[in-house]
């Protein structure tokens, strides 16, 4: 792991910035540590090619294991994916709908809470 890649104990700072609750252990070995600030960037066509946008919208585990490598920083692979906190995937599927839905949306959402 590049240890410049990653900043810890750091709040979130941009839209897109989720920090780690939990530590992320694979083989009894912790890869990412609690509080490590993944950069989520706003996913472009190229990076949702395969992906079903209404899986994703839905948060569909799989759909997020698809899209989440081509959109994070440091890079979060599939077995990586599948070694989080159930509560760290859903801050990162978050993320990945909201940079989805579009800003009429988000205001009507909003709204109506």
């Amino acid at each position: 792991m590049n240890d410049q890649n990653v900043t810890q104990n750091s709040a979130p700072t941009a839209q897109g910035d989720v920090t780690l609750e939990y530590d992320i252990v694979v083989a009894d070995k912790v890869v990412m540590p609690a509080g490590t600030l993944i950069h989520v960037r706003k996913p472009m066509g190229g990076a949702l090619r395969g992906a079903n946008l209404g899986g994703l919208v839905r948060m569909d585990y799989n759909q997020v294991a698809l899209v989440a490598p081509r959109v994070t920083q440091p890079v979060l692979h599939p077995h990586l994916i599948d070694a989080m906190d159930p509560a760290d995937v859903t801050q990162i599927a978050g993320v990945l709908v909201d940079f989805l839905l579009p800003t009429a949306t988000k205001a009507a959402l909003s709204q109506s809470m």
